[in-house]
């Protein structure tokens, strides 16, 4: 017991430490503390003193007056039309037109056509109207294509297109009537003589155009040789052909 009272003190120092060192919760902290306001700064006072200037130069903003002005004479309305000792010529000022637009109030003593009374009944006659007037049609912006000219008809372009097939087919017609053999009648033999003589004209002819054949270059770098080229051997392939038969 005596150990546990000596070491009483010692206990309560160290609380009293830490709870001097304790920053977070603590249950003197859950009352809160009065408000203090901070203390108010001195008053502002300038080094100047505070009375402004009084002393002001005349004519400072508007310049010395070289007049004396009456408030009581000022411009009145339509007095800058009017020649007067301030204002002798008026110029540029144009008055009003005086001329009346509407017809003047009648007087008292023109009295207006009296007694005049109308027997028709506008209520009667505007329902018979209604009654008898044509109901308009009404205004449609659609295309009627029944009521155009050509309905109906042909189209021309297919008139067009027909014939250009009837053309086609009568030159395909006679090309084929050209390569039928004609009939033994109509065929007239040549002689020996006339034979030698257009084979040699032939042979002439594929000589000819050989002899420009070879003359073209190896490289056809171009169209236009390319082009030369096949010419040449189709004239060549068709003057062989006609040797042959």
């Amino acid at each position: 017991r005596n150990e546990i009272v000596d070491a009483l003190p010692t206990f309560a120092s160290s609380i009293t430490t830490a709870s001097s060192m304790d920053t977070g919760e603590s249950v003197y902290n859950l009352i809160p503390e009065p408000y203090q306001p901070p203390p108010k700064q001195p008053l502002y006072r300038s080094k100047f003193p505070g009375v402004p200037a009084t002393s002001k130069k005349p004519a400072a903003s508007m310049g010395v007056p070289h007049t004396v002005v009456d408030s009581r004479q000022f411009l009145k309305k339509g007095t800058a039309a009017q020649q007067n000792v301030a204002n002798p010529e008026a110029v540029g000022v144009q008055q009003r037109s005086t001329i009346k637009n509407k017809p003047s109030v009648p007087s008292r003593t023109e009295k207006p056509v009296m007694g005049l009374v109308s027997q028709k009944n506008y209520i009667t006659a505007n329902a018979v109207d209604n009654i008898l007037a044509v109901p308009k049609k009404p205004v449609s912006n659609r295309v009627n294509y029944l009521a155009k000219q050509d309905y109906g008809q042909v189209p021309a372009y297919l008139g067009r297109v027909k014939q250009q097939i009837q053309e086609e087919y009568r030159m395909i017609e006679e090309m084929q009537s050209s390569n039928q053999p004609q009939e033994e009648d109509d065929i007239e033999l040549i002689t020996d003589d006339e034979r030698n003589k257009l084979l040699e004209g032939l042979k002439a002819n594929w000589e000819a155009v050989n002899k420009e054949y070879q003359t073209l270059s190896f490289t056809l770098d171009t169209p236009a040789k390319k082009k030369r080229k096949e010419e040449y051997e189709a004239q060549l392939e068709q003057i062989e052909n006609d040797i042959r038969k």
